[in-house]
């Protein structure tokens, strides 16, 4: 009923009655969840537990598996995660490769809130075989951070970061100076 009030009655008749209809990014982001906060002595240190961190992560994901009923009814899952990306996955259609590509747009694999897309950590076990996923980059942002003498894995994992807008920008905030606040980057 709550739906056919947002959507309308014809929009909703199409809706399969097998589904949870989770219609905002609270459902998600809304969800608990434990977070912890590494602090590493050094970059090379940072880079190098990132990239473990995501190698133990899916193990620590099925370990805490407590999500398993949504809007109160049970669900092919029981970890939040897939919820958490699918509710702040902000791709058009186009970038999800459902629809033709504009000019300047490209697809991407998967939501901003998703899996890591490379191992950034310079370490001889990190070997460049590891990286065997596709990672679309912001081709000029990357080749700025190069320029400027940034290692080519941080690189590809810094430019990947541009090739999406930001999720949230306060008007308080849109001019300020990007030399002595992060806060551009960061959004």
């Amino acid at each position: 009923q709550d739906l056919e009030q947002r959507l309308g009655a014809a929009a909703v008749k199409d809706l399969p009655l097998d589904s949870i209809y989770m219609d905002c990014m609270a459902f998600g982001m809304g969800a608990g969840c434990l977070q912890m906060t590494f602090q590493a002595q050094d970059v090379c240190s940072a880079r190098f537990l990132y990239d473990q961190l995501a190698i133990i992560a899916p193990y620590m994901l099925a370990l805490t598996a407590a999500s398993p009923i949504w809007k109160g009814i049970l669900a092919d899952t029981d970890v939040r995660w897939d919820v958490i990306s699918a509710s702040v996955d902000d791709r058009p259609p186009a970038e999800r490769g459902l629809a033709a590509l504009g000019e300047g747009q490209k697809t991407i694999p998967k939501s901003r809130y998703s899996s890591i897309d490379c191992f950034i950590s310079t370490s001889c076990l990190n070997q460049d075989k590891f990286n065997d996923v596709e990672c679309v980059v912001d081709a000029e942002a990357k080749q700025k951070l190069l320029d400027d003498g940034i290692d080519d894995r941080l690189a590809t994992h810094i430019a990947h970061l541009f090739i999406r807008d930001p999720l949230v920008v306060f008007h308080e905030k849109l001019e300020q100076d990007n030399a002595t606040n992060n806060d551009h980057f960061e959004n």
